[in-house]
Parts: structure tokens; C-alpha cells; sequence
């Protein structure tokens, strides 16, 4: 799930940045690509700019298959946050915030967390928000 979930975050991709992205070893990740083309949830192309590399993109029932999950996990945060009386609510939105603000500190962390998230950017998201802010934007 994790590599389907980054290739639909990053778009198409080579082994190496998935393996990367993932923090895994480069075999790993061929393997694991090997798996999803077996499955038919990813396809390898040819990459444009360099015919030594593939990139390796979602199908269509890779794409369902992410959209699915992601719609599943906000209705599960949703369904807890929302029994949540709205001042409580608030406190936690507010304190997790400024956790990752705390534990984003370091740039290398930012790109991390990015791929670990899941959320597609937006002026909402707190790490394009730090990233703002250190470009002074």
C-alpha cells in the first residue's frame, strides 16, 4: 500500500526513488514493484528523458485501490474527531500542529514526513506551511 500510495502522491516513478521515498533497500522495492505489475496495479514504461530508466505508474485499479484506502482513513479520523466536543477538538488539532512544527525541525524530515502523510499539499498542509515559512513566502 505504502508504494501505491507514494507513486499516486509523486506520479510516475523510478525504482529508485521509490525505494528512497519508502526508506527502503533498492531491491526491496524492485521486488515490490515486481509484485504490483504482477498484479496489474502498476505498469513500467520506458522514462522519456533516459530509456536506461523505467518508470513505473499506477493502473487504473492501482489508482481505485489508493482512492479507496485514503477515502476509508479520513471517514475512520473523521468519525472519531467528529465525537469529539469542538473546544477538545480543537486542543488536539492545535497540539499536533505544533508537534510536527517541533519534530519538522530538520529540512530532511519535512521530505519524509511528506511521503509518510498521505495528504495531497495544500495551503492547509503544516508542512508546506513550514516549508513557507523557512523560504520566507
Amino acid at each position: 500500500m505504502e508504494a501505491l500510495h507514494y507513486i499516486y502522491l509523486r506520479g510516475p516513478s523510478p525504482v529508485g526513488k521509490i525505494a528512497a521515498g519508502l526508506e527502503i533497500s533498492l531491491s526491496a522495492a524492485s521486488q515490490l514493484v515486481d509484485r504490483l505489475v504482477k498484479k496489474g496495479l502498476v505498469t513500467r514504461s520506458e522514462d522519456g528523458s533516459d530509456r536506461r530508466l523505467t518508470v513505473n505508474t499506477l493502473t487504473n485499479a492501482g489508482s481505485e485501490i489508493v482512492r479507496s484506502m485514503r477515502e476509508r482513513r479520513s471517514a475512520w479520523f473523521n468519525s472519531i474527531a467528529n465525537v469529539m466536543p469542538g473546544d477538545k477538538r480543537r486542543a488536539f488539532l492545535e497540539g499536533l500542529e505544533s508537534f510536527l512544527q517541533v519534530s519538522l525541525a530538520d529540512e530532511e524530515n519535512l521530505d519524509r514526513a511528506c511521503v509518510k502523510c498521505g495528504i495531497q499539499h495544500g495551503s492547509f498542509c503544516v508542512i508546506e506551511q513550514l516549508k513557507d515559512a523557512r523560504a520566507g513566502c
